[in-house]
């Protein structure tokens, strides 16, 4: 026996984890891949079939049977959420397990620059992270500062060419193209792009792409900054491979460069991300880049029923780049998929929000309920729908926590405690709250500091700069400086002292009166308090990481990230959101073209479009475990215009024998024809009295519907007047 065996084994008596302990409830192909050791593996993991737990097992297989150090494991994924879970999983596994790195791209490249970004000069390691929003912010100032108008030359269209531009940097195979009939040439372009890099790299801040770049640049510069790394992390593990872009993928063969033990997991089918520049030949060619991979298939699906899953493969067995996986489930054979057609965007939502009112008829929960769509201007339809019927909802991807602004001035305020050059935040805060600093004054500062390549930290400092200013603002300046000087020795500290810190320095209760907006102040309180309460907590769990680790940690927030999937509500998101997600009854809206398939993903690839528009419909398809409705409109108002709209023809790749039939409702019936579909039902008519399980007694007041669609309006004595669906209601003649 070597010492990495002994080592294995003194780990793994320590750990008390044996190796059946860890294979126990595996089925094959997951055994193989979480046993594999050295050398690559390329595990092709369809949708449900397990593969975080794959990924946990496996660093808890490597730790306590293979003799690996836990320092020596690095473990990428793509959301903060995922990265918790699969942080979570292992520590069940191996509790109080600590040194192995477990992250998304975003925040292990921002942890390596925190320790080496001082090779990039000038850049410093107190950086600020940039998000989408101050991006524009900042871009907007700046083409107003170049003369040109940001009506026309819109901020948030030159931020996504500029994070265009740069990821070409690493891709040269993709042209930057530049065309919304602004007039935007590559002169004008060319002056902003470079005055925003300018302007980043003076307020020592980086936006989400620049984190990847510079640890790219930081890697191809600095060989022995690489090689640390690369020594250090013996296993590299990244799951959701088939997102990775052409930056992530050179990270990735940077780390594995020392070893070769490089894992990554992925589905080619669930490739969704194109438009953001997830590159699907990352994982398609894998064997090709990185030599002989063991290729283990994990096609068992534990989540979906079999007419689920083979509507779904039979969908996207249509698709030509892909990597063939037969998936199976030992579960129930279930229901058929229903597609309703609708008038249009209104009786689409009302006829999902009456089927959902239904799974509740039956004893469901509305928490068991998801809608989709693919456009987020079809979400009001939807919302109002909702509301009317007294159905719970809440939104994932709606206005983040993250984004209010009584959140954004606090973080602002410890954003530029941390980074006395962060001018963005410095403007946010500089009159909150109000000071008497108005854009004059402002102004003046900025026009000081841009002469004399300084920050606006530097301005408040200056009695020069100062004595350009007049009146109450003079003052105001003096009473901001002051909270700053006051907070200046918190920014090494605890998150949660350092906001507390904030509160108090600003005024806490003047400061949210003066946002007061009718009836905002009670929400806008709870939001503060739930921020220190998360900053107590982040204290507590991450003693080492400070202030700037929380604020890191605040900066990297995504849409999903703060998903509740507690609340007992119906969850509406696109379909990109839902990916990873999973409920027992999914609502797919608008399932027309020009929706899914997108128009304009057909206008700009029409081959790899299809494709990848397919796959999206494949991972909504995938979310749903019990029950899967598809609607689609005759007519829809968007872009300003009602619209004849026909079905989606990924509706017709689906095999009839997964879809129920439905009968539309007659339209020129008030109450629409009542086709019972069983003996019970049959009995049923309008003014007969019946009971429920769960609302008691009632009176039946109208009968409308066919088959799944058949439904009752019924008055309970004690609950009121219920639309229930007669398919679910089980309801019993008295």
């Amino acid at each position: 026996m070597d010492w990495m065996d002994v080592q294995a084994a003194q780990d793994g008596a320590a750990a008390g984890v044996s190796a059946e302990d860890l294979l126990a409830g595996l089925n094959e192909p997951q055994r193989s891949a979480v046993i594999h050791g050295e050398g690559p593996l390329l595990i092709l993991a369809g949708p449900g079939s397990g593969k975080t737990r794959v990924m946990t097992h496996r660093i808890a297989w490597l730790v306590t049977q293979a003799g690996v150090r836990p320092e020596e494991i690095l473990a990428i994924t793509f959301t903060n959420k995922a990265a918790a879970e699969m942080r979570e999983r292992v520590d069940r596994l191996l509790p109080n397990l600590t040194g192995a790195w477990i992250s998304t791209f975003h925040s292990m490249c921002a942890r390596i620059l925190r320790r080496d970004i001082e090779h990039l000069a000038p850049f410093t390691r107190d950086f600020s992270i940039y998000d989408t929003s101050d991006r524009n912010q900042l871009i907007k100032k700046i083409i107003k500062d170049l003369g040109y108008d940001p009506k026309r030359f819109r901020p948030a269209l030159v931020g996504g060419w500029i994070s265009n531009e740069k990821n070409r940097v690493a891709d040269q195979d993709q042209p930057l193209v530049i065309d919304d009939g602004s007039g935007m040439d590559d002169e004008v372009f060319s002056k902003v792009r470079d005055a925003y890099a300018q302007r980043m790299a003076d307020q020592n801040a980086l936006d989400f792409d620049d984190l990847l770049l510079k640890t790219l640049e930081l890697f191809d510069r600095h060989p022995g900054v690489r090689d640390s790394y690369a020594t250090r992390f013996r296993f590299v593990l990244v799951d959701e491979y088939q997102d990775t872009n052409r930056v992530q993928y050179l990270l990735t063969s940077h780390l594995a460069s020392g070893h070769g033990n490089l894992a990554v997991c992925g589905d080619p089918d669930q490739s969704i991300y194109g438009w953001r520049g997830a590159d699907i030949r990352n994982i398609l060619d894998f064997e090709k880049d990185f030599g002989e991979p063991l290729v283990v298939r994990l096609e068992q699906n534990y989540r979906s029923t079999k007419t689920i899953l083979g509507a779904a493969s039979a969908l996207i067995a249509n698709n030509k780049q892909r990597k063939v996986k037969e998936l199976w489930t030992e579960g129930e054979e279930g229901e058929r998929l229903v597609i309703l057609e609708c008038g249009d965007e209104n009786e689409e939502a009302r006829e999902i929000a009456a089927q959902i009112r239904g799974v509740e008829g039956r004893g469901g929960s509305f928490g068991d309920c998801a809608g989709f769509y693919r456009m987020n201007f079809m979400q009001r339809a939807l919302e109002s729908a909702l509301r009317l019927a007294g159905v719970p909802y809440q939104v994932v991807g709606g206005l983040e926590f993250y984004q209010r602004r009584e959140i954004r001035d606090l973080v602002a305020y410890l954003r530029l405690l941390v980074n006395p050059k962060d001018d963005q935040a410095f403007l946010r805060v500089v009159n909150a709250p109000l000071r008497g600093v108005g854009q004059t004054t402002v102004g003046r500062l900025i026009q000081w500091s841009v002469d004399r390549r300084l920050c606006l930290r530097d301005a408040l400092r200056s009695e020069e700069a100062i004595a350009l200013v007049r009146g109450r603002a003079k003052k105001g300046l003096a009473e901001f400086a002051g909270v700053l000087e006051a907070l200046d020795p918190m920014r090494d500290g605890p998150a949660g002292e350092a906001l507390a810190a904030v509160l108090e320095g600003i005024g806490r209760e003047r400061w949210i009166a003066e946002m007061d907006d009718g009836d905002t102040l009670v929400d806008r309180d709870s939001n503060v308090e739930e921020l220190l309460a998360h900053a107590q907590e982040y204290d507590r769990l991450h003693p080492d990481g400070k202030l700037p680790g929380f604020l890191q940690d605040v900066a990297l927030v995504s849409d999903t990230d703060v998903y509740d999937g507690t609340e007992d509500a119906v969850k509406l998101m696109t379909l990109h959101s839902a990916k990873g997600l999973e409920f027992p009854q999914v609502f797919i809206a608008g399932c027309e073209e020009e929706l899914i398939p997108h128009g304009r993903a057909l206008e700009e690839d029409p081959v790899n479009g299809i494709e990848e528009e397919r796959r999206l419909f494949y991972v909504g398809l995938t979310r749903a475990m019990k029950r899967l409705f598809l609607t689609h409109a005759v007519t829809r108002f968007f872009f300003g215009d009602t619209r004849w709209a026909r079905p989606s023809p990924f509706l017709e790749e689906i095999p009839a024998e997964f879809v129920e039939g439905l009968e539309r409702d007659d339209p020129e019936s008030v109450l629409g024809a009542y086709e019972p579909e069983d003996e019970g039902a049959a009995a049923l008519a309008v003014g007969q009295l019946v009971e429920h399980e769960h609302f008691g007694r009632g009176r039946i007041e109208s009968l409308s519907g066919s088959g799944v669609n058949a439904r009752a309006e019924v008055r309970f004595d004690e609950h009121g007047s219920k639309q229930l669906l007669l398919s679910y209601a089980h309801l019993v003649a008295v």
